[in-house]
């Protein structure tokens, strides 16, 4: 059974999903149909948001090893097999659980400007319905997620980092 040697992690509002559909269309390329499992972030872990604005990713959240592996089980002959989850870049057990399953994946980080990233994610919220402040500014000041995921994905970068070194 295939599982991925690639993963596309990155923070949201960062391109992620337009890298998955432009791969998704090479041929040497398999990426699993659910975009964002977030295996390695949740592996085991049943988890309830209150938030309604989380509800498709409580859906697409896969937390069984064997779960996962069903994501690539039509995996024939492509060369590059991965999968795009953003959680991985905030979430410190993720690296731990990367480097149990997949040891030798290939880490694609995707980054943009924080604060380009954060009034486009502020963006969306206010687009969905779910942002209740009218002003970013206020946002920022009481959204402590807003700033905790730039600083979170640093750290989180340089774990990746040395846990590839440590692989080589």
């Amino acid at each position: 059974m295939s599982m991925p040697n690639f993963l596309m992690i990155g923070a949201p509002k960062a391109g992620t999903t337009s890298l998955y559909e432009y791969l998704k269309q090479h041929p040497q390329v398999y990426l699993s149909e659910i975009k964002e499992p977030h295996f390695f972030s949740f592996e085991g872990r049943t988890q309830g948001f209150n938030d309604p604005s989380r509800a498709n990713f409580i859906r697409k959240k896969v937390t069984k090893i064997e779960d996962y592996k069903k994501l690539f089980e039509e995996v024939k002959d492509e060369v590059a097999i991965g999968e795009a989850s953003t959680s991985y870049i905030y979430i410190p057990e993720a690296v731990e659980r990367i480097k149990k399953y997949v040891p030798d994946v290939k880490i694609i980080a995707i980054l943009r400007n924080p604060a380009d990233r954060a009034f486009s994610h502020y963006l969306q919220h206010r687009k969905n319905g779910t942002e209740v402040f009218l002003d970013f500014a206020d946002a920022l000041k009481e959204e402590q997620d807003l700033r905790k995921d730039t600083i979170c994905s640093v750290c989180q970068i340089e774990r990746l980092l040395t846990q590839s070194s440590a692989n080589a």
